[in-house]
């Protein structure tokens, strides 16, 4: 027997599979989807099968696969297929979009063990391997012994596991997170724990490094005393909440039964389900997947932020209870493992998560849901890229099942392809039990500044939120900028304070007293003069959460006010907490970013103000306007949920353009159409497929030289699309390298083919690296 291994090794040269044979031993454990030991030159290196057959190609002896690490195989034919997709669609390589299918548990080092099954006969020579246990580590037996076992393995005499070397139920861990990859490791082991750590790309328990992946102490206590690394410790519960389960008898609305019966089951069709905040768009969900448990089917129901699963998390759970498992990146890695392989073992049948969950391991699927399908996080943006709905889309074909696509403010691609018969459209125009939609106010800043109110609220939003607090009724206030003022200025000079790493100002903490870059995480403790001039006369420019939460408190001392951003909900627990104090009132206002805006439902909110509606729509990107009018939407969406009324105030500088006025009428057609017509004229999607690609290196003069080297070979090959660039990027500078861009609108395929082309070309290219992204 043979197998096709890719081995994971990220260069041009070895982006294919390579032929291995099967030890005997093997042959009846091997399956396409597990992962294997293999030597590769002289390296022994990881690798995926992705194939087995019965001859080769090859005319030289093939060298046989040395083991198998896996126990439950990780992956099966549909996610080979889907990792070649996302390598030849993504630009990225083979290897590197069959690991990010892995989970994370299974990249650290484990006890593979063999344990009897009870009342099974063991054969003498097993009696004599086994002596009086019931369990033996795999690790270090002959041939010959792995022959025997993988046998007993293969006719149910004893059952294949894994097994962590401590049991980790203490409910106190330290957990490692990388701090400055900047400062270069010493020793040969602290730069293997860092580039491991970099490739995990999350907070890992020390226990983890020292006992599962063999680093030691030594190295980790010198990587924390350079600051190359840092330290925290937590509460970990892996317990999961028992829930009861309430089948409830729901009574739909007209539009919502017309939408669930417009659904097909059993057949792949694309739904663009356009329902306004408060339309009962969940129930209708729930409703879907019941039937398709019935059909002894699974369900997929992807959410676009981590913050959101809390609460739908509860709804489920009270609705399906054990059938119901999450999957995110902010449990543990065990809690991850343990989910995963609850869905591998077929022992729940519905998975909520946020994108990565789109690879959960889920066997006949029966539907597939995107709620809030317009946000940009379903997007991966860094290496091996890919588009969750795109995957969703793949798998619907694959498993022949419907994919529903929710939103109150539909992706305008999405919205488009609808309207053209391409998806099929469900609308729900109007909320349950005949509530209105928040009425919306817009308040001009500019005015406000010349009436001489110079604070961050106008004088609406200060009256309104003093009502608010007197009626005992909630408040939520979005600004997308978290931080107290936006740069820290020198009112001598106009020096700004910069990162020096970034093209970027620092932003300034007023809680720990640091200036802060959110690009690179470069922090250093806040200024008292300027490095310039040595003026004392230093200015906070701009207004971030913090800095709004500071003025409530000014403006209504009494207020309860809870922040919720990237700086105060780190751990996975801080979501939790904040969203269940402000639910049970334990908070009267609700300061924070883009994670308040969408999906939250709080029946006593009866007011949203709008900070700085501007923010968004001064993005520099050909979707600005969605960005902005869909955060706008949403975040009003959560105002008058209850039996109250709600109210909303829109702080802008631009009252008059089209984003804000429809935004003001709760018209999505409206900005729609202004908007769809803008991108025929500009010919960006859906009228082409729009590519940036990113130029990045040390020198600047050579990332400005490979990018018209690049422009050059595409316009060797384009005809009709259209080619800009290269521009400086923003922020130009990151972490010390010069970044420009070109950006593509393609409207032929031999484009697109020759960025495939290009793409490998600066894999191993020390001194420019290349990033291509699809807009």
């Amino acid at each position: 027997m043979i197998c096709s291994v890719v081995v994971d090794i990220e260069t041009k040269q070895v982006n294919r599979s390579f032929d291995y044979l099967v030890p005997s031993y093997l042959e009846h454990i091997i399956k396409v989807g597990y992962r294997v030991k293999v030597f590769f030159g002289k390296r022994l290196v990881v690798g995926f099968v992705v194939a087995i057959k019965n001859k080769t190609e090859y005319k030289k002896t093939l060298r046989p696969i040395c083991d198998i690490l896996d126990v439950y195989r990780p992956l099966n034919e549909e996610f080979i297929e889907l990792a070649k997709y996302i390598a030849e669609h993504n630009f990225s390589f083979y290897a590197s979009a069959l690991q990010t299918m892995i989970p994370t548990a299974l990249k650290i080092s484990y006890q593979k063990i063999v344990r009897l099954v009870e009342g099974t006969t063991l054969t003498l020579e097993l009696k004599v391997m086994f002596g009086s246990k019931k369990e033996l580590p795999l690790e270090g037996r002959t041939p010959p012994e792995l022959a025997l076992i993988y046998t007993a393995v293969e006719e149910g005499i004893l059952l294949l596991d894994t097994k962590f070397k401590k049991k980790r139920n203490e409910t106190l861990k330290e957990y490692l997170y990388v701090l400055d990859e900047t400062i270069p490791p010493t020793s040969v082991q602290g730069k293997k724990l860092l580039s491991y750590m970099l490739e995990l790309n999350e907070p890992i328990e020390q226990s983890i490094l020292v006992e599962d992946s063999g680093f030691s102490k030594s190295v980790i206590k010198t990587l924390l005393s350079k600051g190359i690394i840092g330290a925290y410790k937590k509460e970990v519960f892996y317990e999961e909440e028992k829930m009861m389960t309430e089948r409830m008898k729901i009574s739909f609305t007209e539009e919502q039964k017309k939408c669930y019966q417009s659904v097909l089951l059993g057949k792949q069709e694309t739904y663009v389900l356009h329902g306004v905040t408060g339309s009962g768009k969940t129930e209708v969900y729930m409703k879907w997947i019941e039937d398709v448990l019935s059909m002894n089917k699974t369900a997929l129901l992807l959410v676009p932020e981590i913050s959101l699963t809390p609460q739908i998390t509860a709804l489920f759970k009270k609705r399906f209870g054990e059938e119901v498992v999450i999957m995110h990146s902010r449990l543990s890695m065990y809690e991850r493992y343990s989910a995963w392989k609850k869905v591998l073992n077929q022992q729940v049948h519905i998975v909520i998560g946020a994108r990565s969950a789109i690879f959960a391991p889920l066997e006949n699927l029966g539907i597939i849901i995107i709620d809030e399908a317009h946000e940009q996080s379903y997007q991966q943006d860094n290496n091996p890229r890919y588009n969750a709905k795109e995957i969703a889309l793949i798998r619907s074909q694959t498993h022949q099942c419907p994919l529903i696509l929710g939103s109150a403010t539909p992706d305008v691609v999405d919205y488009y392809k609808a309207l053209n018969d391409d998806y099929k459209l469900l609308q729900m125009p109007h909320r349950v039990q005949n509530r209105s939609m928040p009425v919306c106010e817009v308040v001009d800043m500019a005015q406000e500044l010349k009436s001489g109110n110079k604070s961050v609220f106008s004088k609406q939003l200060q009256d309104q939120l003093c009502l608010c607090f007197r009626h005992k009724e909630q408040a939520i206030l979005f600004l997308n900028r978290r931080g107290h003022s936006s740069f820290v200025m020198c009112r001598s000079c106009g020096e700004v304070i910069k990162c020096p790493h970034c093209d970027v100002s620092l932003t300034f903490h007023a809680y720990n007293n640091l200036l802060k870059c959110h690009h690179c995480g470069y922090q250093q403790p806040n200024v008292s003069g300027c490095p310039a001039c040595g003026s004392d006369k230093i200015r906070y420019v701009g207004s971030g959460t913090q800095k709004v939460m500071d003025e409530i408190q000014n403006l209504i001392p009494e207020a309860r006010i809870l922040r919720v951003d990237l700086d105060t909900t780190k751990q996975k627990n801080d979501y939790e907490e904040a969203f269940s104090k402000f639910k049970n009132h334990e908070a009267d206002i609700l300061v924070g970013t883009q994670m308040i805006a969408k999906g939250l439902d709080f029946s006593d909110v009866t007011l949203v103000g709008v900070v700085n509606a501007d923010l968004a729509l001064n993005i520099p990107t050909y979707d600005a306007s969605m960005i902005a009018f869909n955060l706008i939407e949403q975040v009003s969406g959560r105002a008058g949920r209850g039996n109250r009324a709600g109210k909303v105030i829109i702080q802008t500088y631009k009252p008059e353009h089209y984003v804000i006025k429809s935004a003001k009428k709760h018209d999505y057609d409206a900005y729609f159409n202004r908007e769809i017509e803008l991108r025929r004229l500009t010919a960006m999607p859906p009228f082409s497929q729009a590519f940036e690609i990113t130029i990045c290196s040390k020198d600047a003069s050579k990332s400005f030289e490979e990018a018209q080297n690049i422009i050059r070979s595409l316009k060797k090959t384009a005809q009709t699309s259209i080619i800009l660039g290269p521009a400086e990027a923003l922020p130009f500078k990151v972490s010390d390298v010069f970044r420009f861009t070109i950006q593509l609108k393609v409207l032929e395929d031999a484009v697109l083919d020759k960025l495939r082309e290009i793409y490998p070309l600066y894999q191993s290219n020390k001194d420019v690296d290349i990033k291509i992204k699809r807009m």
